[in-house]
This record gives C-alpha cells, sequence and structure tokens, in this order.
C-alpha cells in the first residue's frame, strides 16, 4: 500500500486567522545572538526582559526608527541559534498595541501591548516552520498590509512544526554534541521530559563554564554516584540547592558571592558520553583528561591553572571515590 504524507497544518488556519485579515497584523520574527541576545535563554531567564526587548519601537542611539508597527502584532523568538538559515520560531502570542512610552532602564521607546486572549492556548507552546526569502524579507519585521504577495507567502508558507504540552516543554533536545545551556536552562531541562529522557540515559564527562572569568570544572557523573539516572541526577543536584553540586572550590564562589552567581554566569555542555554499562574507571580517565587539557585543577595558593577542580577531587575519583564534595 502507497504511503502518503500528511499535510502540513498551516499556522494560520490553525490560529482562524484569514488570509485577508492577516493584512491587519505585523509579524516579528526576533532573532538570536549569544554575544548581544539570546532570545531563547531570556525567555527561561526572565521574560519581563524579553518582552521589553521585542517591543521596542526605537534605539535611543539610532536616528531611524524601526519599521512602524500595527495595531496587532504576531511575535516570535528563534528557537535554536546553531541553525544558519533561521527556520524555528516559538510563537509569543498576539497583541494589541495601545501606544509607547520611554523605558528609564535601557532608554528604548517601548510599545505599550495587551494581550489577545484568542492565541493564549498557544503561547510558548507552538513551534512554526518558516524561511524568509532572500532580498526584501531578510528583516525581523514585517508588515503583512504592505505587501499582498508577503502577506500570502506567509499565510501558505508558515506551518506548525510542534505544539508542546506546557511551554518549557517547548525547548527541543539538540543532541548530547550540542548541549550549551545556561543556568536557567539547565532547571528547564531537568524537568523536561525530553531532556530526562536523554540526560539519563548516558553516563558521561560534563562541563561547567564560569562565563565572567573563563574558568571550567570538569565532572563526571557514573553508576557510582549517578546510579540509573547518569547524567541527569548529577545535574539535577546543580539545578537545586545551592547550585556546587557539593563541590568545595564552587561552595567557596558561592560564599563570597552569593549563589545568583552561579545562576547569573554559569555554563552547563556535554564534552563526552558513555553507555552506563561501561566501567567507571572508563569515564573517570577521561574526566582527568579533560582536566589536564583545560587547566582546571587549581592547586593551594595559587589561581593557576584558572579552574573549579581540586588535587582532592582528582585524588578521590583516581582512588574510585565519590568527588561530589570536593
Amino acid at each position: 500500500m502507497a504511503q502518503h504524507s500528511k499535510p502540513s497544518i498551516k499556522f494560520f488556519n490553525m490560529l482562524g486567522i484569514s488570509e485577508q485579515e492577516l493584512g491587519e497584523y505585523t509579524i516579528r520574527l526576533n532573532g538570536s545572538d549569544p554575544q548581544w541576545f539570546d532570545v531563547l535563554s531570556e525567555y527561561y531567564r526572565s521574560e519581563k526582559t524579553l518582552m521589553r526587548w521585542i517591543f521596542v519601537k526605537k534605539y535611543p542611539y539610532s536616528k531611524k526608527a524601526l519599521p512602524k508597527m500595527q495595531s496587532k502584532v504576531l511575535q516570535f523568538i528563534q528557537l535554536d541559534r546553531r541553525e544558519k538559515t533561521p527556520r524555528h520560531w516559538l510563537f509569543l502570542g498576539g497583541y494589541s498595541i495601545t501606544g509607547s512610552h520611554m523605558d528609564e532602564e535601557s532608554g528604548n521607546e517601548i510599545y505599550d501591548y495587551e494581550v489577545d486572549p484568542r492565541f493564549e492556548p498557544y503561547i510558548a507552546r507552538t513551534i512554526v516552520d518558516f524561511v524568509r526569502e532572500r532580498g526584501n524579507d531578510q528583516g525581523f519585521i514585517f508588515n503583512m498590509r504592505s505587501s499582498g504577495e508577503r502577506r500570502q507567502r506567509f499565510w501558505s508558507h508558515m506551518t506548525v512544526e510542534k505544539i508542546a504540552q506546557s511551554p518549557v516543554s517547548a525547548m527541543p533536545f539538540p543532541g548530547y554534541a550540542h548541549v550549551r545551556l545556561s543556568f536557567d536552562e539547565l532547571v528547564v531541562a531537568v524537568h523536561n521530559a525530553e531532556w530526562r529522557g536523554a540526560l539519563g540515559a548516558v553516563s558521561a564527562v560534563y562541563l561547567q563554564t564560569d562565563t565572567r572569568t573563563g574558568w571550567h570544572y570538569v565532572g563526571s557523573a557514573y553508576s557510582h554516584h549517578g546510579g540509573s539516572q547518569g547524567l541527569l541526577s548529577r545535574w539535577e543536584e546543580y539545578a537545586g540547592g545551592d547550585h556546587t553540586g557539593g563541590n568545595a572550590l564552587l561552595k567557596r564562589l558561592v560564599a563570597e558571592h552569593g549563589a545568583d552567581y552561579i545562576k547569573d554566569h554559569f555554563q552547563y555542555s556535554i564534552l563526552d558520553i558513555f553507555d552506563p554499562r561501561v566501567p567507571d574507571r572508563v569515564v573517570i580517565e577521561r574526566e582527568h583528561w579533560w582536566m589536564d587539557t583545560l587547566s582546571s585543577v587549581r592547586h593551594a595558593g595559587t589561581d593557576d591553572p584558572h579552574g573549579y577542580n581540586s588535587p582532592a577531587q582528582w585524588k578521590k575519583t583516581a582512588d574510585g571515590e565519590d568527588a561530589g564534595t570536593d
């Protein structure tokens, strides 16, 4: 029997917006730049800050205002910052523009807005697939009234990729080689079913990076202290409590600067993954190799090498003990 692919679901059909009605809207596709403003990280970190960003009308350093938005706007943020050609967008809702004001903190002129309740069930749960055309459609603010051709293309080609059960579950697992999480994203990940399944399925050598100083902490999660939950159980320890996982040098950091230092400046990634049946010794040997490679072991009386691993941790793992408290 021949297999027939299911037709795509048009996003605006799902919302109940006709092609003609779409002409009343502005669509804003807010891209991500980790060096300047990472929109997805900011969504999980501070929704208020993100909303001020995506509703900017004019920047103080710019003589020219951004393209004017109509009285209705549909907001999206880039879902995967690794995409060279952005095509997956998280829907952040429909809004009515009611005015504008000057934001004292940023100096930006920002639109005032009200949420359109029709679209609230889809906010931060719906992922759409849409690729901007080269040429005139390479901006990020699109007035649907000004061009019937543009409106027709958005209406026809923006399709539904996924509808998640909850806002936090919209963050996709990118594969072990591409995991790089802020602290706030880490907290989301360890409560997300897709991420929990992936992190709990492997033993691993992982990396914590202090993004303010560039210092590293190399750790491992294996059956000796990870049990059947693998990397997940270790990262759950960092997401909760004082966020140090019991490490002595990280505890000292928190004592000096507070737990918010880790929330504001730490990043989490994966260096190596292993089948949980691999002997602990194999994981530990790779952990030590990465400590040497990244010069992350800090000896007493010196801040060189620049890291949060201690000689005591090295010795304990070498002896086959749990190094979580060193």
